[in-house]
């Protein structure tokens, strides 16, 4: 039995597991958020053999008796993660985006799966930006900063064919190794926010959004609404009128990076 910590901003889930495949997905994905022990619980998360399968123990519960490729639970023990700490942190406003930092400042990509987040984020890192988050920005609603959450990327393999919402989980994936000096390790103010549009072989070009358009924007991308409410569309309207809000179409990160430098 193998006992592991993940810590955010001072708390720690409490992951139990006795397969090793497991371990290594932990260890390998929460890498940068391992602790040795808790001091403040966030929670706690089994993942225990079942016969030839397991038994996933948190928040929500999953069980197989057969035999499955770790990848089949990636997704699940990912969202597992998560929501424990959005659970134990409803403080927080949760975003549905990466976010990456550079001399104290972040810029956000906001948007749902599938729109480039991920490729986005990591190629940046790749010209000297720092990643803070992969798929899941944390934000401080009365300092207008997000926090680090730095859970292992992952992006999608090109293939030359549009994303639709019918067939975004059909896309591989490749994890990204991010090394230790393109990690951001502190809280950063937002700099800028962005909602990427990403339609295969478009021109790539930024737009300023409304103030208002923006706020909306920012709040359906939000994991947590429901913990604030009208806080939220307060905070979110406030910070889109100190915060540039673009949309960026593209077609490829090629053209993209090199406008998003642009909102450093």
């Amino acid at each position: 039995m193998t006992e592991l910590f993940i810590e955010f901003d001072g708390q720690q889930l409490e992951v139990l597991t006795d397969i090793p495949a497991m371990r290594s997905f932990f260890e390998r994905t929460y890498g940068p958020m391992l602790v040795s022990g808790s001091t403040a619980s966030a929670g706690r998360l089994e993942v225990l053999r079942n016969g030839k399968g397991c038994v996933i123990r948190g928040i929500d519960s999953f069980e197989t008796d057969e035999e499955r490729p770790l990848e089949s639970f990636i997704d699940f023990l990912r969202h597992e993660v998560l929501f424990h700490f959005i659970k134990a942190r409803p403080d927080l406003l949760w975003i549905h985006a990466a976010a990456v930092e550079r001399d104290g400042l972040a810029l956000l990509i906001v948007g749902s799966s599938g729109q480039g987040k991920s490729t986005l984020s990591t190629r940046l890192c790749e010209t000297g930006w720092r990643l803070l988050s992969d798929d899941a920005a944390p934000l401080r609603m009365d300092s207008n900063e997000v926090i680090p959450f730095q859970q292992s990327p992952h992006r999608r393999k090109p293939s030359g064919t549009q994303l639709r919402p019918g067939n975004v989980g059909m896309f591989e994936k490749e994890e990204v190794v991010i090394p230790p000096s393109s990690l951001g390790r502190e809280a950063a103010v937002i700099r800028a926010i962005v909602f990427p549009l990403f339609t295969h072989g478009a021109p790539a070009g930024l737009s300023l959004l409304p103030a208002g358009e923006a706020a909306l924007e920012l709040l359906r991308n939000s994991t947590n609404f429901a913990d604030h409410k009208e806080e939220a569309v307060n905070r979110a309207a406030s910070l889109a009128r100190v915060v540039p809000m673009y949309r960026l179409a593209y077609g490829d990160w090629q053209s993209a990076v090199p406008l998003l430098e642009t909102l450093h």
